[in-house]
């Protein structure tokens, strides 16, 4: 029956080697009860990344379950370190105001740090689109408190102090989200949760180089495997990071090809470099070879001069000179002339570069000749971080069902738990569709695709912003944000956007479309235009057109109309008609812009409703009393299409006319009446 204590794993995944070390809580602290190390049977990491998940989880949970034999108690967590490959930092800073009567606590220190890391992820997220982009793929992985200030001026630790305003800055290391989803992926493999992340040189740091040594200008290397990682202190704060793609492989690779042995025969070869004596191996032809240590360390120096290279290039270009001291911690530190050699390449006294890490054996509760000392520096870092509080944790939410551990800033948000899912704002923001050019008469017109819909997003349930907060356990449902429709153009919609053709007919303005080509091809209105396209929109049509398109070819040539009179069918002819345009006389050629005003009227010759028939309206004038008085004898009225007009009126093709003549007989007694005149009575 394992037993359930206060255990704390720190776990070091490196490219060669998995450490392990348990600690447990007691009343005095944390003390090492458990350590283990175990190498990987294949190259599944290379130069600090993880490549093969499943194969590192298998080491990983041997480890694990080495560290619960020995200690009889059940493992559920680790905190880790991640390597600074494709490491990139940012300053952030943070104020907060405070009320004078209340001392500042450690938890209000935290949320300050926190704010200011936040503030250092969106300087990284900030930015051109093609770096944001870029920025998404990376996660915070550790921060080291530049300085405090206490209203305004530097103060070591505000913790218990009592002020108005109390700021920090930061600077925040970031690493491809690659590396840190692959640790990920071990750890859930191996049956463990993420309690915490720190970056393996604040870890390292954190053993070799107190905040008491770091007014010093000292560089920490640590030099594993795969990478070599590099933190820079001065004036009582941390000022860089920085990590070189180059470490302890590259000498065993050195050895592999100079020898001819397989890889992890030439682990073990490197490992005996230091010995005096004779060192035997197998090579990849079955030879059995035995060579003095002192002539391998000749084949290996090509090798470790151009690792020490690196490493010294690094340091300078991020102190600016050489550092007062320089710290080796790392199995790639045990390398033999190594740290001579980077105290030649940086033109410093040998004795102030250094190993340390030989005191770390004092704290394992066994003595081990397992370990020599440098090797446990970064786990045991790992370990002091989390537990000091320094390293970021971690806790579970689900996005879509699938479990996703967010970095606890104190006030996460829908948006850090999706950008930790691995969904970027391509997915949030849907784009708009694609847009589309037409070269018009040499002008481009651009026509822009629909705007993309919002991705839809749910927080247990609920619909919410990518601002809304979250908390551990929170189930996020997400789905993603959907594209615009790409544009598309007919040749009407191109006229419409474009300025259309119109001429004014009579008083009555009517829109056309102009004749548009797209090389010698003409084009129909509802013709759809590609991307790039070039077409010829003609901007002057002869006279002809216009009126073919308006349906008054006729007003040229003459012609006749077919009408409905009286319900009998005839057959009226007509003459050409007067054309102007903008009150010039015209002829089928003339050239119609856009806006011209064109007047047709009639010569005399054109049919109205009166020359449907002979009877015409006719008066008679009586004088009465030396007053005239007119009488009608004759009306003729008309109705055209049920419509009473006058007779003038213009006929078109297909109307249908009404003529009714009234004649009138006027008597004596009809003048008498309509005159009001009243008889003269006499006395």
């Amino acid at each position: 029956m394992m037993k359930e204590h206060k255990h704390l794993l720190a776990l070091d995944v490196g490219t060669r080697k998995v450490t392990g070390i348990l600690l447990e809580q007691s009343e005095n602290g944390y003390t090492v009860c458990a350590a283990e190390t175990m190498e990987h049977r294949t190259r599944a990491m290379l130069d600090g990344q993880i490549h093969d998940i499943p194969k590192v989880a298998e080491v990983v949970s041997e480890v694990r379950r080495s560290l619960e034999e020995k200690t009889e108690c059940k493992i559920h967590s680790a905190a880790v370190a991640a390597a600074g490959r494709s490491l990139c930092t940012y300053r952030g800073s943070s104020q907060i105001p405070l009320f004078s009567s209340q001392r500042i606590t450690k938890e209000s220190v935290l949320r300050l740090e926190y704010a200011a890391v936040h503030q250092a992820q969106q300087r990284l997220l900030s930015g051109p689109a093609g770096r944001a982009r870029f920025a998404e793929q990376y996660n915070c992985v550790g921060y080291s408190v530049v300085h405090y200030e206490l209203d305004g001026s530097a103060i070591g630790n505000p913790v218990g102090q009592r002020g108005s305003t109390v700021s920090c800055e930061v600077i925040a290391t970031f690493l491809p989200r690659v590396v840190v989803d692959s640790l990920r992926g071990v750890l859930e493999l191996a049956g463990l949760k993420l309690q915490s992340l720190t970056l393996e040189p604040i870890a390292a740091l954190r053993m070799v180089v107190p905040e008491s040594m770091r007014r010093l200008n000292v560089a920490l290397v640590d030099i594993g495997a795969g990478t070599s990682d590099i933190a820079i202190t001065r004036d009582g704060t941390i000022v860089a990071y920085d990590m070189v793609p180059v470490a302890g492989d590259e000498i065993s690779e050195a050895l592999t090809e100079q020898l001819l042995l397989d890889f992890m025969t030439a682990e073990d070869v490197k490992r005996k470099l230091n010995k005096k004596g004779q060192v035997a191996y197998k090579n990849i032809l079955g030879e059995k070879v035995t060579q003095p240590a002192i002539e391998l360390r000749s084949v290996a120096k090509p090798a470790v001069e151009m690792l020490v290279e690196k490493i010294s290039r690094a340091i300078l270009n991020n102190n600016g000179g050489a550092p007062q001291a320089v710290f080796c911690v790392g199995g790639g530190s045990l390398t033999p002339e190594l740290t001579d050699a980077l105290a030649e390449k940086l033109a410093m006294d040998s004795a102030r570069v250094a190993i340390k890490g030989k005191e770390m054996l004092g704290l394992l509760p066994n003595k081990s000749k397992k370990y020599q000392g440098p090797e446990l520096v970064t786990p045991l870092g790992i370990a002091h971080t989390a537990i000091s509080g320094d390293a970021l944790k971690f806790y579970r939410v689900e996005v879509n069902k699938q479990p996703v551990d967010v970095m606890d800033l104190g006030c996460s948000r829908v948006s850090d738990a999706l950008l930790a899912a691995g969904i970027g704002s391509r997915e949030l923001v849907g784009p708009p569709g694609k847009g589309l050019s037409v070269e018009v008469n040499g002008q481009v017109t651009v026509i822009a695709g629909d705007m993309g819909e919002m991705a839809e997003i749910r927080v247990n349930g609920e619909t919410v912003s990518l601002e809304a907060q979250i908390e551990e356990g929170d189930r996020i449902t997400f789905v993603a944000a959907k594209a615009g429709e790409d544009a598309r153009a007919t040749v009407a919609s191109l006229l419409a956007r474009s300025s259309p053709f119109s001429v004014t007919v009579n008083g009555t303005q009517h829109r056309l479309q102009p004749p548009v080509f797209r090389g010698q091809e003409r084009l129909t209105p509802e013709t759809e235009l590609g991307d790039r396209d070039k077409v010829r929109v003609l901007k002057t049509m002869p006279l002809s057109w216009v009126l073919e398109e308006l349906g008054m070819t006729e007003s040229f040539s003459g012609g006749s109309i077919q009408v409905t009179v009286n319900q009998k069918e005839k057959q009226i002819p007509f003459g050409p008609r007067v054309l102007r345009i903008n009150g010039k006389p015209a002829v089928p050629q003339s050239d119609v812009s856009d806006g011209d005003v064109l007047e047709i009227t009639d010569d005399g010759t054109y049919p109205t409703v009166s020359t449907l028939t002979e009877h015409r309206p006719r008066t008679i004038e009586i004088s009465v009393n030396e007053k005239i008085t007119t009488f009608p004898v004759k009306e003729v009225n008309y109705t055209l299409n049920g419509r009473k007009v006058p007779g003038e009126t213009p006929l078109s093709n297909g109307d249908r006319v009404d003529i009714q003549v009234i004649d009138h007989n006027i008597t004596l007694a009809d003048i008498l009446h309509i005159i009001n005149l009243k008889p003269i009575h006499r006395r």
